[in-house]
């Protein structure tokens, strides 16, 4: 190893690791957790510039155990649009209720980690 090499390789050694860091904290009032095999996803009432809006982001779990949110798998809802999320939800609810009453779900292995439709 010559002196060059000798030096950077002393220097990296006293050098912090990277990809650490602390996980950051969800800033939003929780207001649901869907578990997934990738993570959570989570619901949060967040606020902007004194603004409040409705945020879902895909959580996923670090080395160290802590979560963290995925980039780009998150979406934010304005409150002017929660009424028409609302409705839609609503909607999902008459569908899943007239599914599940004409063909009752067949449970799948525990191991699969997924909903039962």
């Amino acid at each position: 190893m010559n002196d060059l090499q000798q030096k950077a390789s002393e220097l990296r050694s006293t050098l912090p690791k990277t990809g650490g860091g602390t996980a950051p904290v969800d800033q939003g009032i929780r207001l649901a957790t869907f578990q997934r095999p990738e993570g959570e996803l989570r619901l949060t009432w967040n606020t902007y510039e004194g603004r409040p809006y409705i945020r879902f982001q895909l959580w996923s779990k670090g080395e160290d155990g802590s979560f963290w949110p995925v980039k780009g798998q998150g979406f934010t809802i304005k409150i002017k649009e929660l009424p028409d999320l609302a409705e839609g939800v609503s909607r999902a609810l008459d569908m899943a209720l007239k599914e599940t009453a004409s063909n009752p779900p067949t449970p799948r292995s525990s191991f699969e980690g997924t909903d039962l439709f």
